[in-house]
């Protein structure tokens, strides 16, 4: 239902020259193209009236494919879908009498619909129990218009593609083709796989072997996660894109990655993930997914950490080893030394970061507030497992130069035509040369050089250490690489907005422009959170530092003690630090356990735990924010979530501190802007973890009473669920009670 138009625009533009390159991936082969659906009505606008940017790449595909950008942002036309939602419609048919009619889910069609026929980017904030996957899903089928979807996680790409998508094609108008995208580390690899099946002596071949013959029958797409292969067999069986061959590889036609990316290409609707929407977009330009008329970012909330990891630089250990100890690397290189002098300069880089190393701290606490309203949250670990890289390293431009000497050697000796092989380590070599550079001389001012460092390592071992650069925002770059240039990108989320507003977060995506049409509207969830949930917050209770920090800490698991004798488990005890969740848990797991079962975060995988979890209904997780999202356990499995303090981030953590001055350079609020809107959204995503349906009820307990002291406590409080908010201890014994009975 698409035409050939859309892989011809991104072919026609080009790959910019980048650090971090795509290896391996060949052109994209589309299937003959269908013909362009007459609901889809064309209005071609003027070039006049086109944005600087669209013009540009209408001018630069004309003599290609004439008037592609126009179709591309040419009204999509899509009926009025109220029937459809209605009681006794489509939708209430296909659901039978678990259905309901929901307000919120009817007006964010609507705003889909209107997105379509008006061509206008959208954020949408969907409250959770709104059913936001039909409301954006059922206006882009119906309608025909050519779409990808991507969403934050593969859990979540699979309840699309199991649940929803199949749903959905039993009551849609039109036929339509959906295809499931992942990154190539998803899939098999071919060359892996002849070797692995090549090697019969190994331990435990056959068991493998029948087994893995078994899953790839079940699910030919050769989507390890899909297959359900173990964790040790995926990582023998698959390859990044750095080490890819791509189309020089002799199984390049029947890549199980290149055959997902054929099918997309000629799919209606594509399933993808944040991941590869942003290598996608800030990378490729668009070369493994073209440009479609309609992008939807679920999740949305997201979208921010995954662009700056897409853009984040850094230099890893394996690939640095691959390539100077390659076997053709050796071949190349005539000059005496120069390898030797690589591994050496290797070393000396990174002796050269440890030593910028600050010390460790004894004051870890807060800074207090400074200025109007600031905050700065402590970390509670004295321990320094970051820093900011400081001017130029002159160690780094050294391993530079001695890294670009022996890529001149590769280049020396290639050949046109060379074997992939070959290519492969060219290219790889390039990237080195590129983060090279770029960590070691100083980073422009929107951006940040830092180190992270490994405790499992000694600390004279270079592994320990683990160098980036990255850029603290993103605003701009998603304004061109994403809103300029694709036609309609709806942005939805249950936690987009900040006190009740949307500006926030399209601050952060850069979609703030009032000359940018953007839709924004933020739908309430129809959960009743008044009866459904408590927020409690117990008074005095305030985090300290330094010399009264062992007193605060008493008080602290004093409460928590108490919260979890009154729920009498089935709770989540999340901590800003790990050093407070090890602490909390050390203290009060030996008592807990003797009833409860207890786990803490690290003993087991996170999924492992969530389904013990589950499994027990009656245990207790010691955890940090990692487990604040993500996770779905819906029922009275958890009924109590109990946050040792609001969410700020680390006020020392290096990248927090740079970001806050450039906030500050430019006249913001580093407060303002960075850090409450920050805890906000983290506090807002609790509340979507807790209560996941019309039954479920519970208490969120933020033991921080500067929510009931600081200026900045009413904005958390306003932005929490309305009539939920209260500061006595016996209301939540009464509350869980009245739960049970």
């Amino acid at each position: 239902m698409h035409d050939d138009i859309f892989p011809a625009i991104s072919r026609s533009r080009g790959r910019r020259k980048l650090f971090k390159t795509d290896l391996g991936d060949g052109p994209v082969v589309a299937p003959p193209p269908p013909e362009v659906p007459a609901r889809v009505q064309l209005q071609v606008p003027e070039p006049s009236s086109l944005p600087e940017s669209i013009a540009a790449v209408t001018a630069a595909v004309s003599t290609v494919v004439p008037a592609a950008a126009e179709v591309l942002r040419a009204p999509i036309t899509c009926s009025s879908l109220d029937g459809v939602f209605a009681q006794g419609g489509a939708v209430a048919g296909l659901l039978g009498d678990r259905y309901r009619p929901r307000e919120g889910q009817v007006r964010m069609a609507s705003l889909v619909r209107e997105s379509l026929q008006t061509c206008q980017h959208a954020v949408i904030e969907a409250g959770t129990g709104i059913g936001k996957s039909f409301a954006y899903l059922i206006p882009i089928l119906w309608s025909g218009a050519p779409a990808i979807v991507s969403t934050s996680n593969k859990a979540l790409m699979n309840q699309l593609w199991d649940k929803d998508v199949p749903q959905l094609r039993k009551i849609a108008p039109h036929p339509f083709q959906a295809a499931l995208l992942k990154g190539r580390s998803n899939y098999l690899c071919r060359v892996r796989l002849q070797r692995f099946r090549e090697q019969p002596w190994l331990p435990g071949f056959e068991e493998e072997r029948v087994a893995l013959e078994q899953a790839l029958q079940a699910e030919p797409s050769g989507d390890c996660e899909r297959m359900q292969l173990p964790p040790a067999l995926v990582t023998r069986l698959t390859v990044s894109s750095r080490d890819c061959e791509g189309n020089k590889c002799k199984h390049f036609n029947r890549c199980f990655y290149e055959q997902a990316k054929r099918v997309a290409v000629g799919a209606d609707l594509v399933i993808t993930n944040h991941a590869l929407l942003c290598y996608n977009v800030l990378l490729t330009e668009n070369q493994v997914l073209p440009v479609r008329p309609v992008l939807v970012v679920d999740e949305a909330h997201q979208l921010v950490s995954y662009a700056i990891n897409a853009l984040t630089l850094l230099l890893e250990h394996d690939l640095f080893w691959s390539v100077v100890n390659h076997k053709r690397t050796r071949d190349a290189v005539e000059e005496m030394g120069l390898l030797d002098a690589a591994r050496e300069g290797y070393d000396v880089f990174f002796e050269a970061v440890r030593r910028q190393r600050p010390r460790a701290r004894n004051d870890v606490g807060e800074l207090g507030s400074r200025g109007a309203g600031e905050h700065r949250d402590g970390e509670g670990n004295g321990e320094v497992t970051r820093w900011a890289l400081r001017g130029e390293i002159q160690e780094g431009l050294a391993l530079w130069d001695t890294v670009k000497q022996i890529h001149k050697e590769l280049q020396r000796v290639a050949r046109p035509g060379d074997a992939a092989e070959m290519e492969v380590l060219l290219t790889q070599c390039t990237t080195i040369v590129g983060v090279l550079e770029a960590l070691a001389r100083p980073e422009p001012p929107d951006h940040i050089r830092y180190c992270d460092f490994n405790p499992s390592f000694p600390v004279s071992d270079p592994r320990a250490y683990q160098a980036q650069w990255q850029p603290l925002e993103v605003a701009d770059v998603l304004q061109r690489s994403l809103f300029a240039e694709w036609p309609r990108v709806i942005c939805t989320s249950a936690t987009l907005g900040v006190n009740n507003d949307l500006a926030w977060f399209r601050r952060q995506v850069g979609v703030a422009a009032p000359e940018l049409p953007v839709l924004a509207e933020m739908l309430a969830s129809p959960f009743d959170y008044a009866h459904q949930m408590l927020v409690y917050t117990p008074s005095g209770l305030e985090p300290v530092y330094g010399e009264d920090e062992d007193r605060y800490v008493r008080a602290l698991t004093g409460e928590v003690r108490r919260l979890l004798e009154t729920s009498r488990e089935r709770a989540l005890v999340l901590c800003t630090s790990r050093r407070r969740m090890t602490q909390l848990y050390r203290e009060l797991a030996p008592d807990l356990v003797i009833r409860y079962p207890c786990y803490c975060q690290g003993e087991l995988s996170q999924p492992e735990i969530i389904a013990r979890f589950k499994a027990d209904g009656n245990a207790i997780i010691f955890a940090t924010r990692s487990f604040w999202e993500g996770i779905d356990i819906p029922g009275e499995a958890l009924s109590l979530v109990i946050l040792d303090k609001v969410p700020f981030l680390p006020f020392r953590d290096p990248i927090v501190q740079r970001h806050e001055a450039l906030i500050r350079q430019r006249g913001g609020n580093p407060f303002q802007e960075l850090q409450l809107g920050t805890a906000i959204l983290n506090l807002r995503q609790g509340a979507g973890r807790l209560i996941r349906s019309e039954t479920d009820r519970g208490v969120i307990a933020l033991l921080d009473s500067r929510v009931l002291t600081r200026r900045y406590g009413q904005q958390i409080v306003r932005s929490l669920p309305k009539g939920c908010h209260i500061v006595r201890l016996e209301a939540v014994e009464a509350f869980l009670v009245k739960r049970e009975t």
